[in-house]
């Protein structure tokens, strides 16, 4: 122990519950963390005190849920004891399931230098494979099939149950067909000696079964920590469960409220049964550091009425009158200002006086967070930003204006604007049905003015229906038409039904289109409308954004001085597509622990604006709310509605 530095005064480094962590984890623990509690700083010192007592680090193996985790875990580990720290194993189970087919390849009958595949390069297989079995595939199966066969994987069952998902209830009458095309392409990667990402983990558990290899890597491991438990698949439970031998120290830690991934196969069951799989200790972490009192109080509120969860209640650290100054010109923040919930009559509503908010706050130098159930619910906004020049970035889906139905609608405009626009003209053509790539190709050349791009898709569409549309459309346009006419015409005479043929969801879309033509009718010209997006700024690429615009999904571990959540409604969150309505709850539950200083929720009255209209209800999950944990802006506007959401 010679590289060991001086002994570390834990009880100054941490609080007694995580004291408590750090010195009586031996054996099996669950330890429960709530969002802000100091997991990571628990983890690290609880791996320091095992290198400080004499384990050895080869004994220690950390996983976590991205490489960058691990690194930083370990250098801070590295720089409590010392330089024999680098010797544990921390890594993704994926990291480590490399490492074991590395040594034990021969096991599987692959040979040592096989190479991995990435997402892309697999669906590009799977489409290969599904080829081979068919001369044409539909479009977006091949993304079907690889997101159903890494589920069965991941969840330790048959492809075929799979398959009998609500989501996949559209692949029902094919389902040996898709078995085939899964067989063949396991058969293409041996005769490749690749792996995909899920065959790392396939493999690992596959050749932790055999006796001796078991025994030997639970010899070594005699001090296992896995780190965000909750997002654990049953196959990475299994796996745990092969390395960890009984009188070994295993510790899982994780918080069951913000388990939001079962869509890529994690399991809270996990995390709800270990106790009892392992007869564990549990200790609780709910001491939170990150949130006012206020906001902990409606974070508390959020996940009462679960059914599924551990009982913990968080206590927010920071005294209720303090105030705080966060940024280095940043006003001081009370830190007893309550979440506010804001109703409107409709997105466009909601999405300017935000957008108003956020101006004026980012002036003030705050770090804000809107955040979102789908990307979809962000469109009004992106507009909105986008018109005034206030660079943000979007996490968990394409920007608003990088979309394929946003580009294909534009390409309208643009091909008007500039029919020399190559790229654009190309994409209206090839939106048509009957237009192939050599004859778009052919009609670019002759292509000089709006005209001949009617007159190119009569003569290559002999239907005729198409041109009179486009051609009437540009006629309308010469007259004087602005942006928003020409879009609104297009879609609802072309586009509306190309959208509900090639996208599995084209209701969400429909709602990007409504938000793009409400964008095309500020403007009076269609030139001036093209430049507003054109120019939507960007941050140089070093620099952080102040504003994120983002899924929850996306958000998890991340904080921000405000955090917006929008969209409350029934129907936007919970999803009107989501089978679990305790998975959504716990959504807001992320959502709303995000926020250090400051908590704005809203949800719109009305949905719709051009195409149809429906009426909002505020979310479930509001109104399961104590009434004093928010405070209502409405305006009247709920009342009205016959809704007030308290």
């Amino acid at each position: 122990m010679g590289n060991m530095l001086s002994a570390i005064e834990y009880s100054s480094h941490l609080n007694p519950e995580q004291l408590e962590i750090v010195e009586k984890g031996d054996g099996t623990a669950l330890v429960v963390a709530g969002p802000g509690s100091g997991k990571t700083r628990t983890l690290v010192y609880r791996v320091a005190k095992l290198v400080e007592r004499g384990d050895d680090p080869e004994s220690i193996l950390l996983l976590t849920f991205t490489n960058k985790a691990a690194r930083e875990m370990k250098g801070r580990v590295e720089t409590l004891v010392g330089a024999e720290a680098s010797r544990i194993t921390a890594g993704t189970f994926h990291h480590f399931a490399n490492l074991l087919l590395r040594r034990h390849c021969s096991v599987l009958g692959l040979e040592r230098n096989f190479t991995i595949l990435d997402e892309e390069d697999s669906r590009s297989l799977i489409r290969k494979a599904a080829l081979v079995e068919h001369d044409k595939i539909k479009k977006g199966i091949v993304d079907d099939i690889q997101r159903a066969h890494s589920l069965a994987r991941l969840r330790m069952v048959f492809l075929e149950d799979v398959l009998e998902m609500p989501e996949f209830f559209h692949m029902r009458n094919n389902v040996d067909e898709i078995v085939s095309i899964v067989q063949h392409y396991g058969n293409m990667k041996k005769a490749m000696n690749v792996v995909d990402f899920d065959d790392l983990l396939v493999a690992a558990f596959q050749i932790l079964k055999d006796e001796g290899i078991r025994q030997f890597y639970q010899k070594r491991y005699t001090n296992i920590l896995v780190d965000e438990f909750q997002d654990t698949d049953k196959l990475q439970s299994a796996i745990i469960a092969l390395l960890h031998k009984p009188g070994n120290n295993l510790m899982v830690v994780g918080d069951d409220s913000q388990s939001i991934y079962s869509f890529r196969g994690a399991d809270i069951s996990n995390i709800l049964g270990f106790r009892e799989l392992y007869a564990a200790k549990v200790f609780f972490l709910v001491k939170n550091y990150r949130s006012t009192h206020p906001i902990v109080e409606l974070v508390n509120g959020c996940i009462a009425s679960s059914k599924m969860k551990i009982e913990k209640k968080l206590v927010a650290h920071r005294a209720k009158n303090e105030s705080e100054q966060t940024g280095h010109h940043a006003q001081a923040t009370p830190l007893d200002k309550k979440p506010k919930l804001f109703v409107f009559r409709d997105r466009v509503e909601e999405a300017k006086v935000l957008a108003d908010r956020i101006e004026s706050e980012m002036k003030n130098e705050k770090r804000i967070g809107v955040l979102f159930r789908s990307t979809y619910l962000a469109s009004e906004l992106e507009v909105d930003l986008a018109g005034r020049g206030i660079p943000y970035e979007l996490r968990g889906g394409v920007r608003f204006f990088e979309q394929r139905h946003i580009k294909d609608m534009l390409s309208l405009l643009k091909a008007y604007e500039n029919p020399r626009d190559s790229a654009s003209v190309m994409r209206l053509l090839l939106l048509f049905p009957r237009i192939g790539e050599k004859g778009a190709t052919r009609a670019l050349i002759k292509i000089k003015n709006p005209e001949d791009i009617v007159s190119e898709i009569a003569g290559l569409d002999k239907n005729g229906e198409l041109s009179k549309l486009i051609g009437e459309i540009y006629l309308d346009a010469s007259a004087g038409a602005n942006a928003a006419k020409m879009l609104d015409r297009f879609y609802t005479g072309f586009y509306k039904k190309y959208m509900e043929e090639n996208f599995d969801n084209h209701e969400e879309r429909a709602q990007d289109i409504e938000a793009l033509v409400g964008a095309a009718s500020r403007f009076p010209t269609i030139s001036e409308f093209l430049e507003s997006y054109s120019l939507d700024p960007e941050a140089p690429k070093d620099k952080e954004h102040r504003l994120i615009l983002s899924t929850i999904h996306q958000a998890k571990g991340l904080e921000w001085d405000i955090v917006f959540i929008i969209g409350l409604a029934d129907g936007m969150l919970p999803s009107a597509r989501a089978s679990d309505i305790e998975e959504e709850r716990r959504l807001f539950y992320v959502a709303a622990s995000r926020a250090k200083h400051e908590l704005i929720m809203s949800y719109p009255l009305s949905s719709g604006r051009f195409y149809e209209f429906e009426q909002q209800k505020p979310s479930r999950f509001l109104l399961e709310l104590p009434k004093d944990v928010f405070e209502i802006d409405d305006n009247g506007l709920a009342v009205q509605a016959g809704e007030k959401p308290s």
